[in-house]
This record gives C-alpha cells, sequence and structure tokens, in this order.
C-alpha cells in the first residue's frame, strides 16, 4: 500500500529556515500515518503536550514487527535522516529502535538521549534516487520505543519549538495546509466517553445538529473496551432502587455483557442528527469574541487532515476540560485547603494533588509449558512479599466527615502486595501520579504505571510464594498503553459543588440529576501510600445542581463528566460514570432548548430551569424533590382504577415487623417514576387474582394520543409482555403490543387513536409472583 506524502522543493525565500531554504529537498513521513503499522500502535493521549500522534512498540519484551511505509524522494541526493522521538527512561534507554531506508538500517539508534524529552535526533546521511523510498520503524527491545515523525531532508534539522515544528508539519504535509470546515452544527460535543454519548443523543433528540468528536477508534472513554474502568454508579442501596435511569439504560443497562465500545457506538450511530468523527482529537478553540467561542480546531490522529468544527454551543467532555482551557474558561486543579468551603475531609493547606492514574487492561494467558520472565533492570522488584507495605487495608469506611486520623499526612510506602496472581488486570488500586501533574506528567505517569506492572508481574511470577506455582505456567502477552485518568481540570460553573452539600444534603433549586455513589478520595500517592488507599463517606443520594454544568464565563459552553465544577472533595462523588452519563444527558438536553429559545446555557437556568426539570423527567431521568408537573402528560388528569391491587411487605422495615405497603393504582400518576427513600410507589396487581390484570386510564373524555411510557420498578421487575388497549369502556382497540420486553423504561408509540380510557393489560411479569410493578405510566398526544 503506498502512502502519499508531500515532497517539496521551496525556491526563493528571503530569510532561510528549516525548509526553505532554495533547492533543498524535504521528505515528510509522520509515523502515525505509516501504511503498516505493524506491531506499532498510534498513541494520541498527549498531542497537547508533544504536539502530534506517534507509534508506540506496544509488545513486551519482544521487539514488535516493523512498521512499513513508502515515501517519494523528489530527487537523487545525499538526504539527512532526523527522527522525533523520546527516551522515556534515559538511565536505561528501554526502547530502542532503527529507522530502515531502502533495506538500509540507521547507524543511530533511536531512543537514546540524555534527557526524557522529546527531540530529534540525527539519523546520518542517505544516499537516495529519485522516487519511491522504503521506510521501516524496527523496534529492538519490545518495550515501548516510540517515533513521531521521520524526516529526509538535503537541509538543516527540523525546529524543537513546537509552534514552529506545527508550521512545518502543515508546510511539508505532515498534516494538511488547510483546514476543513466542518458545520456550522448547532452543538459541538468533544470527548466520546459515558458523558459524551449521552450528550450528543440527548442534544440530536432534542432537535440539534450535532458534531460528536472523538479522539479514540471507539467509544466509552475511561469505560471503553481498551480501557474497562468498572461502570460505577448508585452506592446509597436504597430498596427497590433502579440506579441511574435515562439514556445510561440505553448505553449501558446493567448486567450487560460483551464489548461495551461497541453498543455505544450502535446506539450513537442510530441516532439521527448526530455525526460522529471517531479518530479524531480536538486540538484548540477559535474565539468569536471574549466569552464565545466559534469553532474548535481538531485534527484527524490517522491521516493529519486539519479540522475546524463551527458551533452555537460546544460541550466539553474531554475529561481533562481542553476545550474550557482553550476557550479561556476558569478553572480549578488540586485539591482545596479545608478552609476555602468549610469542608472537614479537606488538607488544611491548598495543593495540586490530585486523585491518580490507572492502567488497567492487560492479558495474561496460560501455556502448555513453563514460560520464564526476566524483569527488566528499569522495573521496581520486590523479591520478597516482606518488600511490600504491610498495612492490610486499601480503602477504609468514615462514619462522620472527616478522612481516617493522618490521612493528609501519610508518607510514601513501598507499593502493594498483589491480591490476584495478575496484578495490572482490571485492579484499582494499581495507580500512580496523583503527586504530579496528571496534564503536563500524562506520559510520564502512563510509563511509570508501564514499570509497576512489570515489577508486580516479576514479584508474583518469580518470587511470590503464593502467586508463583499458579503464574508457572503463564506468560504476559499484553497490557493497554490507554490510561484510565481520574482527575485533572474542573471547569468553574455558576455554582461549585462541596463537601457542604453532601453535609446539608441541599436539594437544590435548579437539581438536575443525583449523586449517589459515595464520596471517594483516593490518596494522591496511590498505590505508593501508607495505610488506607481511598476513604468513603456519604452513601446517599445528593442532588446536583444544573449551575455546575456550565461555564462561568464562557457563554456557550457546557461540560459534563469528571470537569465540571466542584471542588476535590465533592468531585470525588460525580466522577463515576453512570453519573457521568446522566450529566451528558442534561447538558444535551440544555443545549437543545437553548437553541431552541435562542439564549444560552445560562439563560436556560435563569428563565426555563422547570421546562429543563420536566423535560430530564420525562426522558426516564430522576431528579430529587422534582415531581412530574408535565401539562402535556394526558394521564396526571386521569382517573386511575385497577382489576386488583397488591399488598407487600414494606422494604423498609424488617419483614418480621409485619409492616406492609398497599400498591394502588393512583401511584402511577403520582409524579414519581421510581421508589423514593425506598417507598416502593407502584402499582401491581394482587398475587391471589384469577383472570385479566389490568390498569386504566380514564381520561373523562374522548381525547387523542399516540405514545405511551411505562415505568417498571425495577428491570427485573418489567413486564415480559402486555397489551395497550383504548376505547370507551365498551368498545375496546388494542393499539400496542409488547412482547419479549425487558426494559425497564418502555415508551410505546403507534398510530394516533381518540379515546378516552386507555388500560394496561398484563400479559405476563418477571418477577417470582409474576406480578410487574409499574411505578408512573405517561400519555401524550401530538
Amino acid at each position: 500500500m503506498k502512502h502519499a506524502f508531500l515532497a517539496t522543493l521551496l525556491l526563493g525565500i528571503v530569510t532561510p529556515t528549516f525548509g526553505q531554504t532554495p533547492k533543498e529537498a524535504v521528505v515528510w513521513i509522520e509515523a502515525e500515518q505509516f501504511a503498516e503499522p505493524g506491531g506499532w500502535v498510534n498513541d494520541q493521549q498527549f498531542v497537547d503536550i508533544m504536539g502530534s500522534p506517534y507509534l508506540l512498540a506496544n509488545a513486551l519484551g519482544k521487539p514488535a514487527d516493523d512498521a512499513v511505509t513508502t515515501a517519494t524522494v523528489p530527487r537523487k541526493a545525499d538526504y539527512r535522516l532526523w527522527v522525533r522521538c523520546r527516551d522515556w527512561r534515559p538511565e536505561h534507554s528501554p526502547g530502542k529502535f532503527q529507522v530502515v531506508v531502502n533495506g538500509v538500517p540507521s547507524k543511530t539508534t533511536f531512543g537514546v538521549a540524555s534527557n526524557d524529552a522529546w527531540q530529534w535526533i540525527d539519523g546520518g546521511s542517505f544516499a537516495l534516487p529519485a522516487g519511491e523510498a522504503e521506510v521501516r520503524l524496527h523496534d529492538l527491545t519490545g518495550w515501548w520505543g516510540r517515533c513521531d515523525a521521520v524526516v529526509l531532508t538535503t537541509g538543516a534539522q527540523p525546529s524543537n519549538q513546537l509552534d514552529q515544528l506545527a508550521k512545518q508539519r502543515q508546510r511539508h504535509g505532515g498534516t494538511s495546509a488547510t483546514v476543513e470546515p466542518k458545520g456550522p452544527y448547532d452543538v459541538v460535543v468533544v470527548g466520546g466517553g459515558l458523558a459524551g454519548c449521552s450528550a450528543a443523543i440527548a442534544a440530536a433528540r432534542h432537535g440539534c445538529s450535532v458534531a460528536f468528536v472523538q479522539d479514540r477508534p471507539i467509544l466509552g472513554g475511561n469505560a471503553s473496551s481498551e480501557i474497562r474502568v468498572a461502570v460505577s454508579g448508585d452506592t446509597s442501596h436504597e430498596p427497590l432502587d433502579p440506579m441511574e435511569t435515562g439514556i445510561i439504560e440505553e448505553l449501558h443497562p446493567l448486567g450487560v455483557r460483551g464489548d461495551p465500545s461497541r453498543r455505544y457506538e450502535t446506539v450513537v450511530r442510530s441516532q439521527p442528527g448526530v455525526g460522529l468523527f471517531l479518530n479524531t482529537r480536538a486540538t484548540g478553540a477559535v474565539k468569536a469574541d471574549d466569552a464565545t467561542i466559534a469553532a474548535v480546531e481538531a485534527i484527524d490522529v490517522q491521516t493529519g487532515q486539519r479540522y475546524e468544527f463551527r458551533g452555537k454551543y460546544f460541550i466539553d467532555c474531554t475529561g481533562d476540560g481542553w476545550v474550557g482551557y482553550w476557550a479561556g474558561a476558569a478553572y480549578r486543579q488540586g485539591r482545596e485547603a479545608k478552609s476555602e468551603f468549610g469542608e472537614p475531609a479537606a488538607p488544611e493547606k491548598a495543593d495540586n494533588y490530585s486523585l491518580s492514574t490507572s492502567l488497567n487492561m492487560s492479558r495474561i494467558v496460560p501455556r502448555d509449558e513453563p514460560v520464564e520472565f526476566t524483569a527488566p533492570p528499569w522495573c521496581p522488584k520486590w523479591k520478597s512479599c516482606d518488600d511490600f507495605d504491610p498495612s492490610p487495608k486499601k480503602t477504609v469506611h468514615s462514619r462522620g466527615d472527616l478522612p481516617p486520623e493522618g490521612w493528609h499526612t501519610r508518607k510514601m510506602s513501598t507499593g502493594r502486595h498483589p491480591d490476584t496472581p495478575s496484578p495490572g488486570c482490571g485492579t484499582w488500586w494499581l495507580e500512580s501520579g496523583g503527586t504530579q501533574d496528571t496534564i503536563a506528567d500524562a506520559e510520564r505517569i502512563r510509563d511509570d504505571l508501564l514499570r509497576i506492572k512489570l515489577g508486580l508481574w516479576d514479584h508474583v511470577k518469580n518470587h511470590c510464594p503464593t502467586f508463583r506455582e499458579l503464574n508457572r505456567h503463564r506468560e504476559f502477552v499484553w497490557t493497554s498503553h490507554i490510561a484510565g485518568k481520574r482527575e485533572s481540570r474542573r471547569i468553574e460553573g455558576d455554582y461549585i459543588l462541596s463537601q457542604r452539600d453532601y453535609m446539608e444534603r441541599t436539594i437544590h433549586p435548579d437539581t438536575v440529576a443525583y449523586a449517589g455513589y459515595n464520596v471517594d478520595p483516593h490518596h494522591p500517592q496511590g498505590f505508593w501510600t501508607t495505610g488506607p488507599q481511598a476513604f468513603r463517606l456519604y452513601h446517599f443520594k445528593v442532588s446536583v445542581p444544573y449551575r455546575i454544568l456550565y461555564s462561568k464565563n464562557i457563554d456557550n459552553l457546557l461540560m459534563a463528566g469528571r470537569n465540571v465544577s466542584a471542588t476535590h472533595i465533592a468531585f470525588n462523588g460525580v466522577r463515576v460514570q453512570r453519573i457521568t452519563c446522566m450529566m451528558g444527558q442534561v447538558v444535551g438536553t440544555a443545549a437543545g432548548m437553548a437553541n431552541r429559545y435562542a439564549t444560552t446555557p445560562r439563560g436556560i437556568y435563569r428563565e426555563h430551569i422547570g421546562e429543563l426539570q420536566q423535560t430530564l423527567l420525562r426522558d426516564g431521568c430522576y431528579l430529587m424533590g422534582v415531581k412530574n408537573e408535565d401539562p402535556s402528560d394526558l394521564a396526571l388528569k386521569a382517573t386511575v382504577t385497577a382489576s386488583s391491587y397488591a399488598t407487600i411487605a414494606d422494604p423498609r422495615k424488617p419483614k418480621a415487623d409485619g409492616v406492609t405497603v398497599t400498591l394502588v393504582p393512583d401511584n402511577v400518576v403520582n409524579g414519581w417514576n421510581r421508589a423514593v427513600h425506598g417507598e416502593p410507589n407502584s402499582w401491581a396487581p394482587g398475587k391471589k387474582q384469577s383472570g385479566t390484570r389490568w390498569i386504566e386510564l380514564d381520561f373523562g373524555r374522548p381525547v387523542a394520543f399516540d405514545e405511551v411510557h411505562v415505568n417498571f420498578q425495577l428491570p427485573e421487575m418489567a413486564a415480559e409482555a402486555y397489551d395497550l388497549v383504548a376505547g370507551d369502556g365498551r368498545n375496546w382497540q388494542t393499539v400496542c403490543t409488547a412482547e419479549g420486553n425487558t426494559q425497564r423504561r418502555r415508551i410505546n408509540r403507534f398510530d394516533e387513536i381518540r379515546a378516552s380510557k386507555l388500560r394496561l393489560l398484563l400479559k405476563a411479569g418477571a418477577t417470582e409472583t409474576d406480578e410487574a410493578r409499574i411505578c408512573e405510566i405517561r400519555v401524550y398526544g401530538q
């Protein structure tokens, strides 16, 4: 496969710099654009720090297969080879490789330097004829060598200054010389985690054209198939609690199995109005004025094509808050002092520390014969189990508002002994980097995690009496190079969520979501801290206000995910992915409303917050303290009867107390779409009823409708089959039939009918008593 590169002859430049002297020839080859990457992988995580995607030799002690491409040499000449690369551990230079041009290897070995900076290294001279030249990246070690670009030139060295280097890439075809405009869109969503997926879907469902920009080839962010952080959420453990609801139920239903990223992409691509741009890394923002974003700049991380996504509203779901940062949004980074917000769990003094980063995915496989592993000299060594910190606990649950004694002053330890024969395979406690800058030092943090993984594998493979025999016939063959980051920037909104919101259990008037996950600070030293590595507070739900989801100083910027407006302590309660997905639905919906009313996100708060809340409820969300008052819902005005109703033991009381709750029909129109503080709040027919089981809504007069929403108590309490019939009490017509239903919330659409009554006829249930429990029925017409 021939790769098209630009080889230039630039003439007549008055001020000569690289590539601009008379008759100078330049062949510029971006590594990520190699036609055949072999065993090298495209790593785009650090574009914003080092300037470009690059190829990483992702192998474990066995050299990766060559990356190969062809380039066009413009004329016969002696060319100097320059390679932009990095020695990621200069004391040992583990990631060595060669560049082979037309079968001739470079005399220089790359990945060897006196420091760990990205820089151009002289590869010597090559006499090349005009025409096609084959270029190979030849890995020598199998230990994460890395190459950004290969340049053959008859002139000077390319620049090490990022701004000049960016211009040189454009001039010589490393990236496109022109910017391709995209849009204008109503909404531009940047970042393809669950928050971004939900934001894009919600905005499109509310009438917007959406550009959805994601830098990886798959969706999911930390929940993706290549990072695999568990999709956590509500830990309040209230009885009959269905956890987070809304779009999250479509993207990641409870108990889902298989490839999560494939499911996310299927759901996103099935949504009309969403333009999905994978492998597209946002790189900057264009401002219309000081308070308004006009466009987001981006680059295709495979081809180098540059884009400009123009839009009215921008949603930052990047995690690191890059869109807000480029636009000049106010943000926070690090831990606030206890005194700033009156947070008992915060440190006495503010600092720049944060939660650490993890590297979850690995593959360790069984073999028929014993497999040896020799640890490289640059990874940590634990030759005895006694070499680890002996502290037994990794997490402590606090009953008050304070962290464990001495939490903020804990000293560094020697690390923690693995509790599995496969360390690094989804172990949350293998985390590091919280005492560094998780943005500027992100590549070094990832590299440290690679080293720790190898050191732990060496221990359980060669030294640990508990796991050594188990691993005798096992081989460590692969690890993910994509890190799962917990914390970096938090963009400031009109309100900053703090520990006080948990302590006082405030229900905000602009509540748009809830956080049920415990406040879960991890120590900045992560794996390396003595004593508990994390502590947990507050296993109950708290209100999430809309004001933390839009920027206080950029008028058309919203955010969802781990970059929302919160202190370090409060952020720990809203950072997990079922919650961030709910926040994505909120901001996507708000952007749709803002577009419809031609206002700002702040304008939605000031003038339309009630409508936003009711819209979110209609779309399946649960808002603390906010009932369904949707004037379009015909069910709210109906009289409800049923064939019978059940009486059950109150789940909030011990069964021995004999306290019961009656599941009356009126529960389905009382405004609540789920259990509230454990109260069942549903209707179910009596266990002993024979014959047809039904619930009926009487509107008192003929009304036209074509849509019925049915919310069940829990997924396992959803009716497997039911009919919706409409009529006048004597004559009935079936308008919709549900078969094989597993959805907790189901929207039934059908041709418009005019009737005074609606019945839901249960045909089967999914509970052990064969009784479905219905929390809410909504009815809508055009």
